[in-house]
């Protein structure tokens, strides 16, 4: 959605669902930016983040938001910062802070593993494939911050060009990703990660986020980044085993399988 104020202009995704506001794009002085978000803003939202350039990220914390995170290269070869201000004091508490902190310390005190996936097996998904993902992201995440369990929802995000990675073998659909495409600014979010338990530590998710990487660098594509659950060690440990950088953390950032959880952002460019 997009709003426009005086000499301000946003790009917004209103989550109700998570009680967040988040702003994707911006142009204008930082000062209109921030009047035109509290215009935005409806009660529901608790947390507003800010997907912020560099020179405005003093100018931002001068109204009141704080820096959590960070992904290099983001805007087509500059960094952006990822800044929020919260509404609700209890929204900034982080509870499981030493529980998270541990798990980046482990990983980040091991070395990735360096070698290629192999991404034979990786086959890119269609509108027939939709019905398929739906049944297999319903059965991972009982709650999820969008309606990835509609298959209608994954059609729409194809038709934007959302592409999905996906794995099968004799028992169906086993493993799925996708990479939601930025090419205004050259980057890629690689999320919706899921595997059926039986699978899950065989290597297919590294296996589809080396394929969807390697198709998207070839059309240009060069920042990929990822928010992963802080509390879930294995989704963390395949970003850092693949070489991704750690950009820092996201509190209470959305509803996701337990509830409201904190987010750790990886980047690699």
């Amino acid at each position: 959605m997009t709003s426009k104020k005086d000499s301000s202009q946003l790009t917004l995704y209103p989550d109700p669902y998570s009680r967040r506001l988040r702003v994707d794009d911006y142009e204008g002085p930082v000062n209109e930016v921030v009047k035109a978000i509290d215009t935005a803003r409806q009660p529901w939202a608790e947390k507003v983040i800010i997907k912020s350039r560099p020179g405005d990220v003093a100018a931002f914390r001068e109204c009141g938001y704080e820096q959590e995170a960070i992904v290099s290269k983001y805007f087509a070869g500059t960094d952006m910062h990822f800044l929020a201000r919260y509404f609700a004091e209890a929204r900034r508490v982080n509870e499981k802070a030493k529980q998270e902190d541990d798990i980046i310390r482990k990983l980040l005190a091991s070395t990735p593993a360096g070698e290629k996936s192999d991404t034979s097996r990786v086959l890119f998904g269609g509108p027939d494939d939709a019905d398929e993902l739906a049944g297999l992201y319903k059965r991972v995440f009982p709650v999820y911050p969008t309606p990835v369990g509609d298959p209608h929802h994954i059609r729409k995000t194809m038709a934007a060009g959302t592409l999905y990675a996906l794995i099968r073998d004799g028992h169906g659909l086993m493993s799925a990703a996708s990479a939601e495409v930025n090419r205004k600014y050259l980057n890629a979010e690689l999320t919706d990660c899921a595997s059926a338990e039986e699978v899950q530590g065989k290597g297919y998710m590294r296996m589809l986020l080396t394929a969807l990487e390697s198709t998207l660098k070839s059309q240009g594509i060069g920042c990929f980044y990822t928010i992963a659950r802080s509390e879930s060690y294995g989704m963390n440990k395949v970003f850092h085993q693949l070489g991704y950088s750690f950009g820092g953390r996201m509190t209470n950032n959305c509803i996701i399988f337990s509830g409201m959880e904190d987010m750790n952002v990886w980047y690699r460019s």
